[in-house]
């Protein structure tokens, strides 16, 4: 089993021992706002795991079978939905916003504005499925995307530059974005 999905099991089991203590707080009229806090983030913790959880049918995998790199994607997709969703919550996009548009175009909306927004947009339930992702290294600069090109490809044996895309996006990974790199290899050299 995947040692991630592991750990997000462990904190539903922890986050609904939280919700039990609180709601028993609450009875016995024991209730502070410290409490209230550590109820809501246990909540949003218990929805967070539950939702990775109940999304492995979506991908043919049971949970017991399921690697690292399928929760990983997993929470990716989730972690998408989720600030989507709070596009919508925080009034950022409306109705009149993505009328008329193609899947395509409103999924590039979406992209767009959520790497506009960055770290402002977030929520408790963000903070956690982020945090079960594997640290990434900070992305790759235009300089750095340059220097290593200029290094390492050989455009005198490409039948064209953009057969050198795949080499550049293997070694930055999710460093570097796509598009970023075609336009970078369009305009410099």
């Amino acid at each position: 089993m995947s040692e991630i999905l592991e750990q997000i099991k462990k904190d539903l089991t922890k986050a609904m021992k939280v919700e039990v203590e609180i709601r028993n707080l609450k009875q016995n009229d024991e209730f502070r706002m410290a409490d209230a806090a550590r109820y809501e983030l246990a909540i949003a913790q218990k929805d967070v795991s539950r939702a990775i959880i109940s999304m492995f049918p979506e991908i043919g995998v049971k949970p017991d079978n399921a690697t690292d790199e399928d929760t990983i994607s997993l929470l990716k997709k989730y972690i998408f939905m989720e600030k989507t969703r709070e596009l919508y919550a925080q009034f950022v996009i409306g109705e009149k916003d993505v009328e008329g548009l193609k899947p395509k175009e409103l999924n590039n909306l979406y992209k767009t504005k959520i790497k506009e927004l960055g770290d402002k947009l977030t929520t408790p339930k963000l903070l956690f499925a982020e945090g079960y992702l594997p640290k990434v290294d900070p992305p790759a600069t235009e300089d750095e995307i340059k220097e290593w090109i200029e290094q390492n490809i050989e455009f005198d044996k490409l039948k064209n530059k953009m057969q050198a895309m795949s080499q550049i996006m293997k070694h930055f990974g999710e460093r570097a974005d796509g598009s970023e790199v075609k336009n970078i290899l369009l305009t410099n050299f």
